[in-house]
């Protein structure tokens, strides 16, 4: 069994233009897709959709997102979720366009969510404007830990190391300094994504998959192997006892970190989904991720072993039980899953993961140094 949903690799407008797809997500319907593209002398990327085997491009014109046509011209377009949203690189500024009225819950979030970084563990963007539909970031100076990760010519492996310690040490300063009174209020106008929530998310991308699979014979097995990982998640994510609430970014992984060439603190982005969670919502985000680059051969066994550790070192320190890591951990496996299915060229990968039943990453169960880590207190 290898059905997976049929995004294609390459598509072409209209016009004839061919386009290389780098992003795709499920449309509100089966045969639907909602892609973002790349084509060679074309700058950043175009939104788009594919319906029933054709391309529809979507450009600053996009009816939903009204503010694009007035800001295209300041940047380049790197980010480009048709009807939904958009980002603009415009020289040492990040352009973030919303559909109408919908930026300022975004600009409460970053505004609560950047409070508890402000002594120095983090740097993150200053937002120099916002709008009913638009925010303007500073840019921050750095590379992203993804792109570090690959890098073996120019950041050796003991550079490495030290960025994942920095990491870990800046992470669990700043969640402990997250608990303290004098930002319990911002704490609490965070909106809350506790595990009934983490349950609404996955789901979310379960019945993409199923819409997209229905009546298709071969995708079957898939579909089967899908509601078990289903059945498997939820009772994990629902048994107690549950670790407290604090402050969570809510969408951590390596590509939201900035580190440099130089030493200093690494740079955290993008506090749209910031929230009150476990601490293990973000911690086994960001680790599955890493597992799934070592998947995707971008980052090495050994890579993955050093940042792994950090991530288990920042999950001890924060009392993280670690029922309550893998619970996270196999909704995180779950849903990235379902959302790579609908990417090229993932997504073969993708179905043959959703049917290995192995919601316990293999990494942890090879490794007695990459277990779900143990409870050890930290010291505020």
């Amino acid at each position: 069994m290898n059905w997976h949903p049929p995004v294609p690799r390459r598509v072409t407008d209209p016009a004839g233009k061919e386009w290389l797809v780098s992003r795709s997500w499920p449309g509100v319907s089966a045969d639907r897709y909602v892609l973002e593209v790349q084509s060679p002398g074309y700058p950043g990327v175009l939104g788009g959709f594919f319906r029933e085997g054709r391309f529809v491009p979507v450009g600053a014109d996009d009816s939903k997102l009204p503010a694009l046509a007035l800001e295209s011209p300041k940047g380049e377009t790197v980010v480009h979720r048709a009807h939904k949203r958009a980002v603009l690189c415009a020289g040492d500024t990040y352009i973030k366009v919303f559909r109408p009225e919908q930026a300022p819950a975004a600009a409460t979030n970053h505004v609560l969510a950047t409070a508890p970084l402000a002594g120095g563990h983090f740097r993150t963007p200053v937002m120099t404007s916002a709008r009913p539909d638009v925010l303007v970031f500073g840019r921050l100076a750095g590379r992203s830990y993804h792109e570090l990760g690959q890098d073996r010519t120019t950041v050796p492996d003991e550079f490495f190391a030290g960025m994942w310690a920095d990491w870990s040490h800046a992470w669990t300063e700043s969640v402990a300094r997250a608990r303290g009174s004098a930002f319990r209020a911002s704490l609490e106008q965070l909106p809350l994504h506790d595990a009934e929530e983490e349950l609404v998310k996955v789901r979310r991308w379960i019945d993409h998959w199923l819409l997209h699979s229905n009546g298709i014979p071969e995708a079957e097995q898939g579909r089967a192997a899908l509601l078990a990982q289903a059945d498997a998640v939820t009772a994990g994510l629902l048994a107690g006892p549950r670790d407290p609430l604090g402050w969570a970014h809510g969408d951590l992984h390596d590509k939201q970190i900035l580190g440099s060439d130089n030493t200093g603190a690494p740079g955290l982005l993008d506090f749209d989904e910031a929230c009150r969670a476990e601490a293990a919502l973000d911690l086994a985000n960001l680790d599955v991720h890493l597992e799934l680059r070592r998947r995707q051969n971008l980052l090495s066994e050994q890579r993955f072993a050093v940042a792994h550790a950090s991530i288990g070192s920042a999950a001890r320190r924060l009392h993280v039980r670690p029922e309550r890591f893998e619970a996270y951990a196999a909704s995180a496996r779950l849903r990235l899953a379902c959302m790579y299915s609908f990417r090229p060229p993932w997504g073969s990968w993708a179905v043959r993961y959703l049917t290995s039943m192995d919601l316990v990453s293999p990494e942890l169960r090879r490794s007695p140094k990459c277990r779900a880590p143990r409870r050890e207190p930290v010291p505020l």
